[in-house]
């Protein structure tokens, strides 16, 4: 006897069929419409408004200016209430003094201008362009002037340079912390002959 006889291949067919008939109909709900397929990718949303070369100015309790950002391009996006950055350039100030420059390629402004997030070819230097810090990622929080990352970042200054995993920066009291797997290479200054 055939394992798979014309009648037991017939009747396999039979079932499949009425198996997909099945679920067809079940698809189809109670409207007669069939139904809709969703993609899982995020369509883009279209921006509101944009703007091309924004430039924007926020001043402390005094008057001084406290922030500065400029960018190529800014689009709104209602949907998700954020931002999108195109060559993102922030200075920040401490009483009315800039402190820090921070420029990247992209980025992404949330919660009302409270966090921004900016991602390639980040790069934070100080205010006598004496040392700098290149990320491919790092949040920036600028009324609270605090900036921190989880990714790789290198530390630049006239004596060498340092590498970390991840990082805190207070922008106000300029204290940097590198938080993991710290190395670096420095040449020490030389001290003048007659130093005491």
């Amino acid at each position: 006897m055939k394992l798979f006889s014309t009648r037991n291949i017939n009747t396999l067919i039979a079932a499949i069929a009425g198996l997909v008939l099945l679920v067809f109909l079940l698809a189809y709900s109670e409207t007669g419409t069939p139904p809709t397929f969703t993609s899982t990718s995020k369509a883009k949303q279209r921006p509101d408004f944009y703007l091309t070369n924004s430039h924007t100015r926020q001043y402390d309790e005094a008057g001084l200016l406290d922030f500065i950002m400029n960018s190529e391009t800014l689009e709104h996006n209602p949907k998700a209430d954020t931002v999108s950055l195109k060559m993102p350039y922030f200075q920040v100030f401490q009483a009315g003094q800039a402190t820090w420059e921070i420029h990247a390629l992209t980025g992404t402004v949330y919660d009302g201008g409270n966090k921004v997030d900016l991602e390639q070819r980040v790069e934070i230097i100080n205010e006598n362009k004496q040392s700098s810090l290149k990320t491919p990622q790092l949040f920036i929080y600028p009324n609270a002037k605090l900036a921190n990352t989880d990714k790789p970042v290198t530390l630049r200054n006239n004596n060498g340079f340092t590498r970390a995993i991840g990082m805190k920066a207070n922008l106000t009291s300029k204290n940097i912390a590198l938080l993991d797997q710290v190395r670096g290479q420095y040449e020490p200054t030389a001290v003048p002959e007659n130093a005491p």
